[in-house]
């Protein structure tokens, strides 16, 4: 039985995490500074945030099997077998590249916020009949698009945060 699992791009997870330990930091802070009382809630309210946007994309997880394809997402998962998927298509918005698959229940899509997602296109399109597939999909082989800007995001923030960390402390 063959089986390729694919995970969110460990470049994003470590910055996200960093991140969300930053804003902790400042939320303990800031509750013992007591010079904005609002800013311990917003605080507060950015940490769940990022800690939703780090558990989404822990937790992200697609795998091809012989059987058909697992989704999972956050406080979902899917099964899709071979044989339900009616049409793979692909979309692409800027750099950010869906892979969208329709079966008889609805469509489902992926990201290629995901490890190597070239490799899961190519995965995807060998357990799929070729008349099943449209045109798009095989450009998003031959030509992949690597998408950094959520990363580099994450970084910046890390910047920010860091500094702001030390602005209070001195």
């Amino acid at each position: 039985m063959n089986s390729n699992t694919y995970k969110a791009r460990s470049g994003f997870l470590l910055p996200i995490f960093l991140d969300r330990l930053f804003i902790l930091v400042l939320l303990v802070i800031s509750i013992f500074d007591r010079v904005f009382p609002a800013e311990p809630v917003a605080l507060f309210l950015i940490f769940v945030l990022a800690l939703c946007i780090f558990l989404k994309s822990a937790r992200s997880k697609i795998t091809i099997e012989d059987e058909g394809i697992g989704i999972r997402k956050l406080f979902r998962e899917k099964h899709l077998r071979w044989e339900d998927i009616t049409n793979v298509d692909a979309m692409a918005l800027h750099k950010k590249v869906y892979l969208l698959l329709t079966t008889t229940r609805g469509f489902h899509t992926v990201a290629n916020s995901h490890e190597d997602f070239t490799s899961l296109v190519k995965d995807v399109v060998r357990y799929i009949d070729q008349e099943k597939v449209e045109d798009g999909v095989p450009d998003v082989i031959k030509h992949p698009v690597k998408r950094i800007s959520n990363i580099v995001s994450a970084w910046v923030a890390f910047i920010i945060l860091l500094g702001a960390i030390v602005l209070k402390i001195i």
